[in-house]
């Protein structure tokens, strides 16, 4: 009974989703040199490897790819979760995945994974997979890769030149931001917990909610929150950028042959070892490519600079101390969150200019607009608003944690070295 009511309740919640397929079209942001990717198919076989941070990766991915990109089916590799709820597995069970338990370490199960992902490589099928492994629970960009599904691009385009096919095997990184990831709050927490090995209390994963996952669906698709889909420059399996008729060249712009990676004393041989440490490489490579070509989203520059704020004004806390301080207690002047937004603007133009990082059309507004359309956007459903402003337009936060979840999309950049602080006019005050 309890399935027919949900497949019912599927039903219909696909039937909303087709007729705001328009809305979802419009917003999606595809970035990137997608004519090269459209080419390469002609030339061997493409595997798109994208960042993870939400259930619905899969999805967009998918329907970017087909209704926006125009690029042929791919076969996908879905965590098993997605397939425990209706929703999800409706789409994943017709996007061609095929399913993923990570949770099995059992020798026989990871390596027929393996090899059928190797086989389907081999003989043309594009695949997809989060080369990430699993969603980012801090929401920093995948900086740690799982070495599995990647190392059979390697073996699969080794086998193609054994065989002396004209073939290659092509990687292409993809970015997807969100300005509102549905799982923060439980992701941040497993994190924290994780990581600082504190006694947090453990929040119910409402992104297995039936209910959550109907409202989130509907209100996804009837706002006007953006999507950026940053498709990256295509590679070869050992990280070589290629062109549209899919030719490698090194970081001197010399063509260069793939096979001669593969060869020993002039002979292609099969060496596992030597191929581990190309997958290595390569995983490098995407995680640098990931950096490059992720979007800055108003949403995260903001996030980022408010919680920089707060880190400032509390020298004497670590990370888990700032994270127990009361939001209540914090007030931030929309003056100096302003100015702290035009230092780190300043900065990002630098790096745009230098092709270091991409960054969405709202973070070249002024800086006062970037603070209200990032304020705005920032975890528009969540119940405790990560940011929001005042009656006299001061902005306050409802939840540190969430905050720090988005403020991550800018980890690692080095970004706060960009802010001034002995400027009195940055000031965050403290509500008595």
């Amino acid at each position: 009974m309890f399935n027919r009511l949900l497949n019912a309740a599927v039903d219909k919640s696909l039937a909303s989703l087709w007729r705001g397929r328009r809305q979802l079209y419009e917003r999606l942001n595809v970035v990137g040199d997608v004519e090269t990717v459209r080419h390469l198919f002609r030339y061997g076989t493409v595997v798109v490897v994208p960042t993870h941070s939400s259930n619905l990766d899969s999805i967009l991915v998918g329907y970017a790819m087909d209704q926006i990109m125009g690029l042929p089916s791919f076969s996908y590799g879905a965590g098993l979760n997605l397939y425990n709820f209706g929703p999800a597995a409706y789409f994943m069970n017709r996007l061609g995945a095929y399913r993923v338990d990570r949770r099995k370490k059992n020798p026989i199960y990871l390596e027929t994974l393996k090899i059928m992902s190797k086989l389907s490589i081999e003989r043309g099928v594009n695949s997809l997979f989060f080369p990430g492994g699993t969603r980012s629970r801090s929401g920093e960009l995948d900086r740690e890769l799982k070495l599995g599904l990647l190392g059979t691009t390697v073996e699969a385009q080794r086998t193609m030149c054994q065989r002396n096919e004209d073939k290659k095997v092509f990687i292409v990184p993809m970015v997807i931001g969100y300005h509102f990831v549905l799982e923060a709050p439980f992701l941040i927490e497993q994190y924290l917990r994780y990581t600082g090995k504190e006694h947090y209390l453990r929040l119910r994963d409402d992104s297995q909610s039936v209910r959550s996952w109907f409202r989130f669906i509907w209100r996804f698709f009837s706002t006007t929150s953006d999507i950026s889909l940053s498709v990256g420059r295509p590679m070869d399996v050992m990280g070589n950028f290629v062109d549209a008729q899919g030719r490698s060249f090194d970081k001197f712009g010399t063509e260069i042959d793939i096979r001669e990676y593969f060869m020993t004393d002039n002979v292609l041989t099969e060496d596992h070892q030597r191929e581990s440490e190309y997958t290595k490489i390569l995983a490098e490579r995407i995680v640098e490519r990931y950096s490059v070509e992720n979007v800055v989203l108003s949403s995260h520059l903001v996030a980022f600079a408010v919680f920089e704020m707060l880190v400032h004004e509390n020298p004497k806390l670590d990370l888990y101390g700032i994270m127990r301080l009361p939001p209540d207690d914090y007030l931030f002047p929309y003056n100096a969150v302003v100015e702290v937004v035009e230092q780190l603007q300043a900065k990002l133009y630098e790096w745009e200019q230098a092709g270091r990082i991409k960054l969405s059309p709202a973070i070249h507004l002024p800086a006062t607009d970037v603070v209200q359309h990032g304020v705005r956007k920032l975890g528009v459903f969540h119940a405790e608003k990560p940011l929001g402003f005042t009656k006299d337009n001061g902005i306050v936060s409802s939840n540190f944690r969430v905050l720090y979840f988005y403020r991550n999309r800018l980890k690692n950049y080095g970004l706060d070295k960009a802010v001034h602080w002995k400027s009195e006019e940055i000031e965050v005050l403290k509500v008595d």
